[in-house]
């Protein structure tokens, strides 16, 4: 099957990228690859936004490496590899989903470019190009906000030898896409540097296949402002730029971006939101948004189109596409059913049986352990097996995603689809509480228990299944028995 490599620049790409290994483990499928292969390029290599994602991959990458059998569908039924993973292993290169620019860290831009020992027309040229400002930033907090310094840096990459191993594992069927924000610097930057360098490669020299390179099926997320910042009078970065700069971008990437590219999304909201300004150290820690899993969900359609769809001629797209995302219904505060049906078919039942399967981590598990009959059957789900490494790995996961629901429940505008641990199962999934007609002709709450309900879908859904392992048993029944329970149970979730 084709890959799937995906650019994640900058804050904005980290964040779509968390977004997408969420709705890959709660089982939105992928069509037309079975490989996905993260490349993160992000100078500010300590930020918050980079080091969470960082972390949830290797945790998906802990769970998929404790299964004996891989799953194809269901929970985490998405191979998600590094570079180096899905070639074999490369001393050249290292075993991370995040990739280092050299002579960033720790190093000013005057230095980068060697200002001071420019000649004095070049010295002169080059003070046209970046002010006082541009020559003093310090590039280990990224580029903030300044596309001039981004472009400069970025362009780098094509020489590195993550860019050449990348082009030696590109095969002619495989695909790209690229996430990137529009109003900052490294994303606004980095996006057309990227695709000028993959549609270019023949140029370059010295690098493998590229004639695939020119010809690959690329798709490409340009997110607009969806937040706004704190105020500072010694911030770097000025949101009062953010939609002046989206205008100027816009206006570059219609001339010599959108025809190179063979699917183009584009997606933003209000700036209602005001993160903090932080752009040091173990800074940029911004709370999930609604716009990160909608533009993480451009990646789902574009792997959904089919190849004859997706031509390429001598480096142009026979026929690009530029697409944007909306909802049914407008609102502050958006749940399953503001969605439009297209969306809702995607995530709407995976979504919910990931809830689900948190909601019995958190209040059952432990006490099911051993003692149920689901449980028991072998492999038996120990309370050993609730201390081992594989579990640790799936808490921690869990975690993040409850975080992740609860970042974008309480950020403008909020995405709230689930009350988890709710006590009756039926309203888990808000907007969609199972009713029934009561003796008199009026309706009541249909009231769904953790224990008489789900362990009894737990039990049917395993009885006479066989599975490799605790962690297989894991994995396999709660993705099964969490679509029997929503299509039995709570089927006005898939009415789309």
């Amino acid at each position: 099957m084709p890959k799937l490599f995906v650019f994640a620049i900058g804050g904005t790409g980290s964040r779509v990228l968390k977004a997408l290994t969420f709705l890959l483990a709660s089982g939105v499928q992928l069509k037309n690859t079975d490989e996905i292969i993260p490349i993160v390029l992000d100078p500010h290599a300590n930020n918050d936004d980079l080091l969470r994602t960082r972390d949830l991959l290797r945790e998906y990458g802990n769970i998929r490496a404790g299964l004996q059998t891989k799953p194809t569908s269901g929970f985490f039924g998405t191979e998600i590899k590094t570079l180096n993973r899905s070639i074999g292993g490369n001393a050249t290169i290292a075993d991370t989903y995040v990739f280092e620019l050299q002579g960033v860290q720790q190093e000013k831009f005057r230095d980068y470019i060697n200002f001071d020992g420019m000649d004095a027309p070049a010295k002169a040229f080059a003070s046209l190009l970046f002010s006082d400002e541009n020559l003093e930033t310090k590039m280990d907090i990224g580029f903030v906000g300044n596309p001039n310094i981004g472009s400069t840096v970025l362009n780098q990459f094509r020489n590195s030898d993550v860019f050449q191993a990348f082009a030696e594992n590109f095969g002619a069927n495989d695909r790209i896409f690229i996430v990137s924000s529009i109003f900052g610097g490294t994303g606004a930057a980095g996006f057309p540097i990227l695709l000028k360098n993959i549609r270019g490669a023949q140029a370059i020299g010295q690098i493998p296949n590229p004639a695939f390179l020119r010809d690959a099926k690329i798709g490409a997320v340009s997110v607009m402002p969806y937040f706004s910042l704190t105020t500072n009078d010694n911030k770097l970065i000025d949101p009062a730029s953010f939609i002046a700069k989206t205008k100027a971008a816009l206006n570059y990437y219609q001339k010599g971006v959108n025809p190179a590219v063979n699917a183009l999304y584009y997606i933003g909201d209000d700036q209602t939101k005001a993160y903090t300004y932080d752009p040091g150290a173990g800074g940029q820690k911004n709370e999930a948004h609604f716009v990160e899993m909608a533009s993480a969900l451009s990646i789902v359609d574009f792997m959904n189109t089919d190849d004859n769809s997706l031509s390429v001629t001598n480096g142009k797209p026979n026929n690009p596409v530029y697409k944007e995302f909306g909802i049914e219904q407008d609102g502050i505060s958006i749940q399953l059913g503001n969605l439009a049906n297209a969306t809702k078919q995607i995530i709407s039942l995976p979504l919910s049986k990931m809830a689900l399967f948190s909601t019995y981590l958190n209040q059952r598990i432990r006490q099911a352990a051993g003692t149920v009959q689901w449980s028991k059957a072998n492999p038996v789900i120990s309370t050993a097996f609730l201390n081992s490494g594989f579990f640790n790995s799936v808490k921690n996961f869990d975690t993040g995603f409850r975080q992740w629901l609860t970042e974008m429940r309480e950020n403008k505008r909020s995405f709230e689809p689930f009350l988890l641990d709710a006590p009756n199962l039926g309203h888990i999934v808000r907007g969609f509480e199972p009713k029934k007609k009561g003796i008199f002709g009026g309706e009541s709450d249909v009231k769904l228990d953790i224990v008489d309900d789900f362990d009894q879908t737990l039990n049917k859904t395993a009885e006479g299944k066989a599975y490799s392992s605790e962690a297989d048993k894991l994995i396999q029944l709660f993705s099964e028995s969490t679509d029997q329970f929503i299509h039995d149970k709570l089927p006005k979730v898939l009415d789309y």
